[in-house]
């Protein structure tokens, strides 16, 4: 999913450019201050994490690769903003490995970060309004659920973005790229199921988007 400067227009970078500022002054003006104050540690040795697991990588051509995403995780512990914020510094490390150009740091940022953050709020959204109490539908369908349904989503339209650039055509995407789509859910979603289950049963604090007093697991004081 590392889109390179040849796999996008001119006019959708400069684009992508434009629509990132506003959404980062979004971030940083809701940032939660008070509880990043206290956990920025957990959120800097997470991006390490994933640093690591980004690197682990396989692709079959320019644009098609496949690696673990981690932005379900990020949106779950962290929230959509400090989310947003560790897909940027995954993002800035890709290009100062040189992996991708410098000008297609924001069309990244969105295909790997705002648009799966979104999906994941947006399912969380929906586990929240329709059983807020219930741990074990937040366990399957917030948490595994979403991994998958978000990985799947992003991975599709991030194939439709370079059909739609013309650098590979419909046929040759949905032959070489799409169907692999579930062989990237499980793994995505295991993880990701793995680590918040581990940290929900270790330390709740950590996750945001938990809220302990719903569920037997303890104090967060």
């Amino acid at each position: 999913m590392n889109l390179t400067i040849d796999l996008i227009p001119a006019t959708w970078i400069i684009l992508a450019d434009f629509l990132l500022l506003p959404i980062l002054f979004l971030a940083f003006y809701t940032l939660p201050k008070q509880w990043f104050s206290r956990h920025y540690n957990i959120f800097f040795a997470t991006c390490v994490v994933l640093m690591l697991l980004w690197s682990m990588k396989a692709g079959i051509h320019t644009g098609m690769e496949y690696h673990y995403l981690g932005a379900t995780l990020m949106t779950l512990m962290f929230g959509w903003q400090l989310a947003v914020l560790g897909v940027m510094i995954e993002v800035s490390v890709l290009v100062i490995r040189d992996i991708i150009e410098w000008q297609v740091f924001a069309a990244n940022v969105f295909l790997m970060g705002i648009i799966p953050i979104t999906i994941t709020s947006i399912v969380l959204k929906l586990v929240e309004r329709i059983e807020p109490n219930h741990f074990i539908i937040y366990f399957f369908i917030g948490m595994f659920a979403n991994a998958m349904i978000t990985i799947a989503v992003s991975v599709y339209i991030a194939s439709m973005v370079m059909v739609a650039s013309g650098t590979y055509s419909y046929a040759f995407v949905t032959y070489e790229y799409t169907p692999y789509i579930f062989l990237m859910i499980y793994p995505e979603a295991f993880l990701t199921g793995l680590a918040m289950i581990i940290l929900i049963v270790n330390h709740p604090q950590w996750v945001r988007s938990f809220d302990d007093n719903k569920y037997p697991y303890g104090s967060k004081e």
